[in-house]
């Protein structure tokens, strides 16, 4: 199944709320304006691909570490917790990203995108996966995105 490109703006917008849910503020106003650039034809400012990559890469090279650094005086479990997962899910998306920027729309023949409303992980397959490998979260946590 080839993901019609109307289907674009609710990709970006799902992506944008899984980076708010993990505090990647900058990432989230990135696949916002992404998705808002695909909705307006006339947009002023289109965020490319390669503008998400380049965000993810420097959060996971410098951000990521920074943050975990000063959460080694925390004891609470919540916060390394949700630390983790933001580091699988951003991991994920950069993996997915780079992927389609090698295969361009190829990249969704036969497949469909699910995202976990939890933590934000997303999915790439024919069905949705039984069981979050990020967060656990059961398959009705998984949005399908058509």
């Amino acid at each position: 199944m080839t993901i019609p490109r109307n289907a674009f703006p609710a990709i970006f917008s799902n992506l944008a709320k899984a980076s708010e849910k993990q505090q990647l503020y900058v990432l989230e106003k990135l696949f916002s304006e992404l998705s808002e650039s695909m909705q307006l034809k006339s947009s002023s400012r289109k965020v490319s691909p390669e503008t998400i990559k380049n965000q993810i890469t420097e959060d996971l090279q410098n951000q990521y570490p920074e943050i975990m650094k000063k959460a080694e005086y925390t004891e609470e479990r919540g916060v390394h917790r949700a630390l983790r997962w933001g580091e699988k899910v951003t991991t994920l998306q950069k993996s997915l990203i780079d992927r389609y920027l090698l295969k361009g729309d190829e990249f969704f023949v036969e497949n469909d995108l699910f995202i976990c409303e939890a933590c934000g992980f997303i999915f790439l397959g024919k069905t949705s996966p039984g069981l979050c490998p990020v967060c656990k979260a059961p398959e009705k946590r998984f949005t399908k995105v058509s």
